[in-house]
């Protein structure tokens, strides 16, 4: 379980990987592309609001690319087909670390209520901005379905949508644009149309709501970031897409009713975390509850969990402190350098 983004090393590795996947060579002047104010992807409906950014000069990213690269370049054992020639082709034999070179990038994540259902659907937008040259083939690949044929499209007055397999289920969010070089996955036509105006308006409206007051009491300089309002089993459901392995584990142990039961009083979530080493993640967390005995209860299950973790690799030190309904937590989440290792063992 991870209370927080802590798969955000896999998400940039496999962002990097797509992108040199393609039998396309980057321009020959990489350009890089402006990053979006995460805040323009909030609406008045938004109930979590997680943001991502790998920076070229951030230590531990550097250290954990290294790592990476130095993986890629041990499994290539003179393979020149595949992934690994493709890679091959891309950097020209550069022997230093080409995947610095894509640095900085962005992931922002917004689930938001569905007017329908009420059940909450992801907006997620990816900014890869070195290597501009391969935005396009990325896009032209991303548009053509497994057989090759296109995708039907919607076109905007700023944008073209494309609308990808499954996209009238918005819990799929496969409807897909590119807006100044940042991709984009939509769960529904309507939520795309209003975003693409945003994106492409001169100023940005001031986040409102819960989220709205919460968002300037975190250090948005960090490596990650976010606010959860927990919202129809939200807490779930994005703990679930950050790392259903853990999940799935501390739900054994643990119990799921008892963790349901104890997240079912939890009403926000907020957190900053900065990737420290290739192999640790610092995380301040805080959780706003239903009341004090609640809070000790979240703090219980918190350490139960953190046990659960620790039994395979998973868990560093973890420091919990509470005043009232309020829980604050320091952990670090460690085993990094051996999801990447795994990682391109079973990619490459």
């Amino acid at each position: 379980m991870v209370w927080g983004p802590s798969n955000v090393v896999l998400l940039v590795l496999l962002i990097l990987a797509l992108w040199f996947a393609l039998p396309a060579r980057a321009a020959e002047s990489p350009s890089r592309l402006d990053l979006p104010e995460p805040a323009r992807f909030l609406s008045p409906d938004s109930i979590s609001f997680a943001v991502i950014l790998a920076r070229p000069d951030d230590e531990g990213f550097k250290s954990l690319l290294d790592t990476a690269w130095q993986g890629m370049k041990a499994k290539n054992a003179g393979v020149t087909d595949g992934f690994m020639g493709i890679l091959l082709k891309v950097i020209q034999g550069d022997k230093s670390n080409a995947l610095i070179s894509f640095l900085p990038l962005q992931m922002i994540r917004v689930d938001s209520l569905d007017p329908v259902s009420a059940l909450p659907h992801p907006t997620l937008a990816v900014t890869v901005a070195g290597w501009g040259g391969l935005q396009t083939p990325m896009f032209l690949a991303l548009s053509r379905g497994k057989d090759g044929k296109p995708f039907p499209t919607k076109d905007l007055e700023d944008a073209t949508l494309v609308l990808r397999e499954k996209w009238e289920d918005p819990t799929s969010s496969h409807i897909l644009t590119r807006v100044r070089g940042t991709f984009i996955s939509f769960p529904t036509l309507g939520k795309a149309e209003a975003t693409v105006q945003k994106l492409a308006a001169k100023t940005s409206p001031k986040p409102e709501g819960e989220i709205g007051a919460l968002l300037p009491t975190l250090d948005q300089s960090r490596d990650t970031y976010g606010v959860l309002l927990n919202r129809k089993g939200s807490m779930r459901k994005f703990l679930s897409w950050l790392n259903k392995v853990d999940m799935g584990h501390a739900d054994k142990v643990v119990g799921r009713e008892r963790m349901d039961k104890v997240l079912a009083q939890v009403n926000s979530m907020t957190w900053e975390g900065d990737l420290v080493s290739d192999d640790e993640m610092a995380f301040f967390l805080r959780f706003r509850t239903d009341s004090p005995e609640a809070r000790k209860e979240l703090g219980t299950l918190l350490k139960d969990v953190r046990e659960v973790l620790n039994q395979y690799g998973r868990a560093g030190e973890m420091r919990t402190s509470g005043i009232g309904s309020e829980l604050q937590v320091h952990f670090v989440m460690t085993g990094y350098r051996q999801m990447v290792t795994n990682y391109i063992n079973g990619a490459l």
